[in-house]
């Protein structure tokens, strides 16, 4: 299921890696092409790591952080974006409850 949740472009996100318990991911890939992971990451960030979204496909979002001093995009879930996810989880529990 996809988010419905817009951001524009440019605003500033959080990386989250909890499944909605447990922190289930300590480390998120940024991949090079996100249909092609085998391209391999651009890097990887901590859970609650700072970033920023360039642009939103579906479920693909190009992000932008600073790691290691250097400027890096890649490609992530929306799952992985913490202002994305308690969006999808809000109309999630209001479909619940209608």
């Amino acid at each position: 299921m996809s988010a419905t949740a817009i951001l524009d472009d440019g605003q500033h996100i959080t990386f989250d890696g909890y499944d909605g318990i447990d922190l289930v991911c300590k480390r998120i890939n940024l991949w090079r092409d996100y249909d092609n992971r085998g391209k391999g990451a651009r890097c990887s960030v901590r859970h609650g790591y700072p970033g920023e979204l360039l642009e939103r496909k579906g479920d693909a979002c190009k992000v932008r952080v600073t790691w290691e001093g250097r400027s890096q995009e890649g490609w992530v879930t929306y799952w992985f974006i913490k202002e994305l996810k308690v969006e999808w989880q809000l109309k999630r529990l209001m479909e619940a409850t209608a």
